[in-house]
């Protein structure tokens, strides 16, 4: 288990002529899946706004990151990966070749978030991109991010890449055009995330309630946390697993327009329900009342458990989580904490 810090990351200085970047993760207070059920108010607007309530992790990515001014490496991309366990793979893409940076993307796999990411860039900024006749090159270095446990690792490593790009290429990208760019590069992938994991961007530390409108994203920072002596949030990895895809998948299923029971109340829970519960979340952060908090945590994952569950049997709810369930319900955690909820 790990408590959540909140500050932010140093580092020593880079080589000459190189940049060093770090983006954090994103942890998910609360507000799951409504990022997505929001943007699909642009085809059914009787769906309800999205809400979630983020922040940002201290644990990251870093990376060096450099043009290749050798005329051989014009148009090209050098990414080094390390993962978190310390694995590292180098892949060089063709920055002149959209389509197979496309067909890398939508194939799935180790780099298809690079790849997806660097087709937008390319296809977005390509006159720019061309114009400064050099390549560029990525170095992930250190990764203490886990993977695949509901903190935005594959966000955070398309909005290194934007970011990347925007550094080498001088295309001047603010915080909120690097979550575009990222949240498009990801949308080639199989993964059909919505815009919330993009707030890795903010950096670490930062609590924000953002809310989905169509394309539309609104942000708020969150100032009073806790009160003056701040709250305490404790992430733990419990050793299971989840199958991102499979969850978006049968989730998105009932969307834009619910045709069964189920797909209403999930439509419910993702909307004035998901909308209620961050609002009191927002309201107890400020009062520095920790124990409606918990409660607040309580009811959102009770309902999650009830309706999310019904519809995606295999990885959410009592059945796909017994885990979360099995930790949720022990009488040892409620003597430490007041309530707790699933991430991811």
């Amino acid at each position: 288990a790990r408590s959540l810090p909140m500050g932010t990351m140093g580092s020593s200085d880079p080589p000459p002529g190189s940049v060093e970047l770090f983006v954090c993760g994103r942890l998910c207070l609360l507000g799951e899946h409504s990022d997505w059920a929001g943007g699909f108010r642009s085809s059914n607007p009787d769906i309800e706004k999205g809400y979630t309530l983020v922040a940002g992790t201290n644990e990251g990515l870093r990376a060096i990151v450099s043009s290749l001014p050798d005329p051989d490496a014009s148009g090209v991309l050098s990414m080094t990966s390390t993962t978190d366990t310390g694995e590292r793979r180098t892949r060089t893409f063709d920055l002149r070749d959209p389509g197979s940076l496309l067909e890398e993307a939508r194939a799935g796999g180790f780099w298809c978030h690079v790849a997806g990411t660097a087709h937008h860039m390319v296809t977005t900024f390509g006159a720019k991109i061309a114009n400064a006749r050099v390549g560029i090159d990525i170095d992930n270095h250190d990764t203490n991010l886990p993977v695949k446990k509901g903190l935005s690792s594959s966000a955070a490593v398309c909005v290194l890449v934007a970011r990347a790009f925007s550094r080498v290429f001088d295309l001047g990208l603010t915080i909120r055009d690097e979550m575009d760019a990222a949240y498009h590069g990801e949308r080639t992938t199989p993964s059909r995330c919505g815009r919330m994991d993009q707030a890795c961007a903010f950096g670490p530390g930062r609590v924000s309630l953002l809310s989905f409108d169509g394309d539309d994203l609104d942000v708020t920072p969150i100032e009073d946390v806790g009160g003056p002596d701040g709250f305490h949030f404790v992430l733990a990895d419990l050793g299971a697993g989840k199958d991102t895809v499979r969850i978006l998948r049968d989730l998105q299923a009932a969307y834009p327009t619910a045709s069964t029971d189920e797909y209403r109340r999930l439509h419910e829970l993702l909307g004035s329900f998901n909308a209620k519960t961050c609002a009191a979340a927002v309201d107890a952060m400020a009062r520095g009342d920790a124990r409606e908090l918990g409660e607040v945590y309580a009811r959102a994952q009770a309902a999650f458990d009830k309706r999310a569950g019904a519809v995606c049997p295999t990885q959410l709810g009592h059945l796909g989580s017994p885990k979360l369930r099995a930790v949720l319900t022990s009488s040892k955690m409620r003597e430490f904490a007041w309530g707790g909820k699933g991430v991811g």
